[in-house]
């Protein structure tokens, strides 16, 4: 079995004791997943990948075989923990938020699952988990960036649609009213006062309306 030993706080050296020579755990490294192994009984560490590694190595924990224990573990709320340990017990395939603390004091969340009996291992079977980033998992924040940045150019759209056309077709009809308001003053001094009413209240909509497309600039 290879032994992972540690470097520094931010580094491993694989040594000679084999212990990321898990299959699952190599065939997750391929595909970009964090993975472990744990032993059912003392949910001790016995395999892992390299991205586990990179991920537990803030919590300063030297001995890998308590990664598990001390630096996942207390990281699930206590209900999903006790579900999930309950579920362990029994070789049931399971799932448990978990918030891992990253290089530099970041943290981020994760979906961690771990399945059942493996048909295959007849001789002390061993739980795999693997850890799925949150974003990957909930579908409303699967691209959140993405849906931020449609959102901005939407609303972009949307103000320069207001200030182009809507408010351009209200000040020219505020204008046309205040003209009209001039040719029948005198002929009409009640149709006229009302055309000038009109005038003034479109310009009033168009202020407004220029104040709103401002608040939403200042929202981006």
């Amino acid at each position: 079995m290879k032994r992972s030993k540690q470097e520094d706080r931010n580094s491993f050296e694989e040594t000679n004791s084999g212990t990321s020579s898990d299959w699952i755990c190599c065939l997750m490294q391929q595909v970009g997943l964090p993975a472990l192994r744990i032993a059912p009984e003392t949910m001790e560490v016995t395999a892992f990948n390299r991205l586990f590694a990179g991920l537990i190595v803030s919590t300063g924990i030297a001995d890998y075989r308590l990664w598990f224990v001390e630096g996942v573990l207390p990281s699930m709320n206590k209900d999903e923990r006790a579900n999930w340990i309950a579920a362990a017990a029994r070789f049931e395939p399971a799932k448990a938020r978990v918030r891992l603390s990253l290089r530099r004091g970041r943290k981020r969340n994760f979906e961690m699952r771990s399945a059942g009996r493996i048909q295959q291992e007849t001789v002390d079977p061993l739980i795999p988990c693997v850890f799925i980033p949150s974003s990957s998992v909930d579908p409303r924040t699967r691209d959140q960036p993405g849906l931020a940045r449609g959102r901005a150019m939407e609303r972009s759209r949307i103000r320069d649609e207001l200030h182009k056309n809507v408010s351009q077709k209200l000040l020219g009809a505020a204008f046309g009213c205040k003209v009209l308001a001039g040719k029948v003053q005198g002929l009409n001094d009640g149709f006229a006062q009302q055309a000038s009413d009109l005038a003034e209240l479109l310009n009033t909509a168009v202020i407004d309306l220029q104040n709103l497309t401002r608040r939403t600039e200042d929202y981006d």
